[in-house]
């Protein structure tokens, strides 16, 4: 009797220990259950997390392709506009350099001018004196190869554009010519105030105005002398 109430109770400890087993099998089960939901959630989180990375690397990807096309584009149009520049400052360059050997020909070319005009007037001068001297019929055919001379001269250098002075018979003007001296007045004729009665050495003047070389006179001699026209 005593040996089956042992054996009962035994199984009935058995039995109990079985249902606790099974109960902390189910609370494990659940709880591997509910880890498992949350790992899913985790990992839904860290894909919506991997996606939304990912997405922003393909905006960031698409930007700096679009920066480096647009530095591309500007590089090229910076590069473009240097071309340019150089391509002007060559020009410049090229255009300096022409303007300098431009300013040494003409430069050279007024030196030559200024000498053959110096010996283009000094030979008129010289045929003035001449012709002032020749007195004679004997004379009279070197007058007027001489006189022929003075016209074509006068005549070049009008091509010149280089102009002799009107002055003779004329009021002196000290701006253009100067008084070496003074002849006295004849009697029974007018004559303007402090008039030019003999050019001594021409004056002329360039067509601009500019005055190139004043004319030498000889004028009528006023009763009172202020001094004003012998300069």
């Amino acid at each position: 009797m005593g040996w089956r109430f042992w054996e009962n109770k035994k199984k009935v400890d058995e039995e109990h220990t079985l249902v606790s087993l099974k109960e902390e099998i189910s609370q494990i089960i659940r709880k591997s259950d509910k880890v498992e939901e949350d790992l899913k959630k985790i990992e839904n989180k860290i894909d919506n997390k991997l996606e939304g990375i990912n997405h922003q690397l393909e905006n960031n990807e698409e930007a700096i392709q679009k920066s480096l096309r647009l530095e591309y584009k500007s590089s090229q149009e910076i590069l473009k506009k240097l071309n340019q520049v150089n391509e002007r400052i060559t020009e410049s360059i090229d255009y300096c350099e022409k303007y300098l050997e431009f300013e040494r020909e003409k430069d050279s070319f007024f030196k030559e001018r200024n000498f053959i005009l110096e010996r283009i007037i000094q030979w008129l001068d010289d045929i003035d004196l001449i012709c002032e001297k020749i007195d004679g019929h004997e004379q009279e055919y070197w007058l007027q190869v001489l006189k022929s001379w003075q016209k074509q001269i006068v005549e070049s250098l009008k091509m010149l554009s280089i102009y002799e002075i009107d002055i003779l018979g004329k009021t002196f003007n000290h701006e253009v010519a100067e008084s070496v001296g003074t002849k006295k007045r004849e009697i029974n004729k007018d004559y303007l105030p402090y008039e030019v009665v003999n050019v001594l050495q021409r004056g002329f003047i360039l067509q601009d105005g500019t005055l190139l070389r004043k004319a030498k006179v000889i004028t009528i001699e006023e009763k009172e002398r202020t001094g004003a026209y012998e300069q």
